[in-house]
């Protein structure tokens, strides 16, 4: 009898102590994706790339944040709020910029619709429903005359819309896009960039992403770039 009540309390010390170490693990994962890493320690090829090509900056210039992404791109459209609410809370010697990559045909046609709509200043007003209208209603845009009919009568009429397409500004908006993906050699949507010298990786998640971009500005701020140690670790 004692030799059972033994084997009971065993087996009931062996459940407990799993469930404890199951929840540990969970608090674990629950912390590396919401604070990113231990006490907010940021790794060089963990958290972020140190871009070899990054040009110094000049002393005192804004930091300058950048997101490469795609109306295409689903992950996209659902980390806009989050960028729209960091927007709110980033310093003021910060830029930030989005260029629209251009993987596709497809997506070409998507970069130049950014373009259009930054070159006739209406595309806050435009910004989101593009977004929408490509995954809330699954309706890709076939051709420019397409997308200015989506356009018209909303901050630009269809003709204008087409007129600044057309135009030399968006044709060189489009060719420095492309230039800095080639640059940055951006290969996934959406990514973000910290004054040309770091590309965050979003493989630790969208919040943490954006931590790690706060850390990044932080340290921007207080120097010109890579140190050698961040420099050696992409080596």
């Amino acid at each position: 009898m004692a030799k059972k009540k033994s084997n009971v309390a065993l087996i009931r010390g062996l459940i407990i102590g799993g469930v404890a170490v199951i929840g540990l693990l969970v608090i674990g994962y629950g912390l590396l994706y919401t604070t990113g890493a231990t006490q907010g320690e940021f790794v060089a090829g963990e958290h972020y790339e140190v871009i070899e090509t990054a040009e110094r900056r000049r002393p005192g210039a804004n930091v300058e944040v950048v997101e490469f992404f795609s109306y295409a791109c689903i992950h996209c459209k659902n980390f806009d709020p989050m960028i729209n609410e960091w927007l709110l809370t980033k310093p003021e010697n910060v830029d930030f910029s989005r260029v629209p990559v251009t993987f596709s045909p497809q997506w070409v046609l998507l970069a130049q619709t950014y373009y259009t709509l930054e070159a006739l200043d209406i595309l806050e007003q435009n910004h989101d429903r593009v977004f929408r209208r490509i995954h809330n209603t699954r309706r890709m845009f076939s051709s420019p005359d397409d997308v200015a009919e989506f356009i018209d009568g909303n901050g630009a009429t269809a003709a204008e819309f087409l007129e600044a397409w057309n135009g030399p500004e968006v044709r060189r908006m489009l060719r420095e896009g492309e230039a800095a993906q080639r640059e940055v050699v951006i290969s996934a949507v959406p990514s973000l960039t910290v004054n040309g010298a770091y590309l965050v990786s979003m493989d630790v998640g969208r919040k943490v992403a954006l931590e790690v971009v706060d850390h990044l500005i932080a340290r921007e701020q207080g120097g010109p770039g890579p140190t050698a140690s961040e420099q050696s670790s992409t080596d």
